[in-house]
């Protein structure tokens, strides 16, 4: 018997439910605002006004699927990281509000909104209401660029596309910095100013490995566009920037001939192909790839004070650092930003590393299992959901959930790092960042530099 399997089951209970509340909203906004009133609109035959208001409730539809989606998502990342450390802890976790604790995060969010905004004597009210804002507003911005990457750039997203969609995401991910700086000097709190001085020299020492792991795998892809870089990894998990950046493309063809042929020779030849230096590259790719993986994880923990790197919060010694004296509405915009933070650099590792939208498993695994009847029944079952309502786009659909699978399967690695780490002392957090991951993030870069150059020299 699983040991803890009751609670396993429970927390699957609560995973679909949540998924279920949050994106079914979410598509149901996106389809109303996007599709639905546009198409009631231009079968009136309009005039060039609603034409124009049609374009506008399109263009309109990213930002309201996002003011959607992430409150709903950051009381289910909550209640989801409760559950998962009371499951790694062998505890009960939220059991009460609720079937099984179902609801104990809408419970809370109303608890925080009710309380009440207190401004501390001798605070900077000005600049102490603006900190809980400007730490919110990118996780709207910044997140837009993604969103036509995980949707395989469906045409009401596909105006969220940039062409340096990365640095965008990047540029984005460095304003919280300015707002836990604002929030601890404008508290008149020591334990706050500590906080947020621990939060710049943190971002700073730790922004320059997660940098360097992204520009290097848009090194490998040849682009900056998000987009661009998923779709360079379809086709299966040997595509994906996790095993080189391509480096592997060649075997899907290979091992797809082979089954057919009984004839492994293909295989041989697709991991060497051009002799001795190609095959050493690749293998450096793929080396490369995986230590890029972990410097982006872990400085991405270090950017959103995530443990074992949340030292601007440290409560044992600075009380709750940078937000100590925050309550109500604003700490509830703290929280809530935190965990959409979460949840958009895992998406960025969805997009950048596993490729997207991709599903996992390669067309010739695909093709060895019996699945015609069972696309040919869903077929005639979504047939009018899609070819007259509208209501499903089957790309879309199919990306979305192997993106929703992989971004929580990040976002549950990162719980079982806060379960398993203790913090970091500053000193350790500053060593590991300056002498170990930077240079580390530099090697990186070379190898892949002068690896990408003898793969691209010798065929690939």
């Amino acid at each position: 018997m699983i040991p803890n399997a009751p609670e396993i089951g429970k927390l699957a209970f609560i995973i679909a439910f949540w998924i279920c509340a949050i994106f079914l909203p979410v598509w149901a906004v996106s389809w109303a605002v996007g599709v639905f009133l546009p198409m009631i609109i231009e079968g009136q035959n309009p005039g060039p006004e609603l034409a124009l208001v049609a374009d506008i409730l399109r263009t309109a539809t990213p930002i309201l699927s996002v003011l959607v989606f992430i409150p709903l998502n950051a009381m289910f990342m909550v209640l989801y990281e409760r559950r998962a450390l009371a499951l790694f802890t062998v505890r009960m976790g939220p059991n009460r509000v609720g079937p099984d604790g179902l609801l104990q995060t809408a419970a809370d969010a109303v608890k925080l909104l009710l309380k009440e905004d207190i401004t501390p004597r001798g605070a900077d009210a000005v600049i102490f209401t603006l900190a809980p804002i400007v730490f919110f507003a990118p996780s709207i911005i910044g997140i837009l660029p993604i969103l036509a990457a995980i949707t395989n750039n469906h045409p009401l997203f596909a105006i969220t596309n940039l062409p340096t969609g990365i640095f965008f995401v990047l540029a984005s991910a460095s304003i919280p910095l300015v707002a836990l700086v604002m929030a601890g000097w404008s508290s008149n709190n020591k334990y706050s100013l500590v906080g947020g001085l621990r939060a710049a020299a943190q971002a700073i020492s730790y922004e320059i490995p997660l940098v360097l792991s992204l520009v290097t795998v848009c090194l490998m892809a040849g682009t900056l566009d998000v987009v661009k870089i998923a779709q360079q990894q379809d086709g299966g998990f040997l595509n994906w920037n996790i095993l080189g950046g391509g480096a592997l493309r060649g075997l899907d063809a290979a091992i797809a001939t082979a089954l057919k042929n009984q004839d492994w020779a293909p295989v041989i030849q697709a991991f060497y192909p051009y002799g001795a230096a190609s095959f050493v590259a690749a293998i450096v790719l793929i080396f490369c790839s995986h230590i890029l993986l972990g410097l982006y994880l872990t400085g991405a923990c270090a950017e959103i004070n995530r443990i074992p790197f949340d030292l601007p919060e440290a409560e044992s010694e600075l009380v709750s650092g940078y937000n100590t004296e925050y309550s109500g509405m604003k700490f509830a915009i703290f929280f809530l930003a935190e965990f959409t933070n979460l949840f958009i650099v895992s998406c960025i590792a969805t997009v950048m590393f596993f490729g997207g939208g991709d599903n996992p498993f390669p067309q010739w695994f695909l093709d060895q299992l019996p699945l015609a009847g069972i696309q040919a029944g869903l077929g005639s079952a979504l047939s009018f959901l899609i070819n007259d309502m509208r209501l499903v786009d089957p790309d879309t659909f199919w990306a979305a959930i192997w993106v929703i699978i992989k971004v929580y399967s990040l976002v549950f690695f990162a719980i079982l790092i806060r379960g398993t780490l203790p913090r970091f002392r500053i000193d350790q957090l500053m060593d590991f960042g300056w002498k170990r991951l930077v240079p580390l993030s530099l090697i990186a870069f070379l190898l892949v530099v002068f690896a990408r150059v003898l793969v691209v020299s010798h065929g690939y």
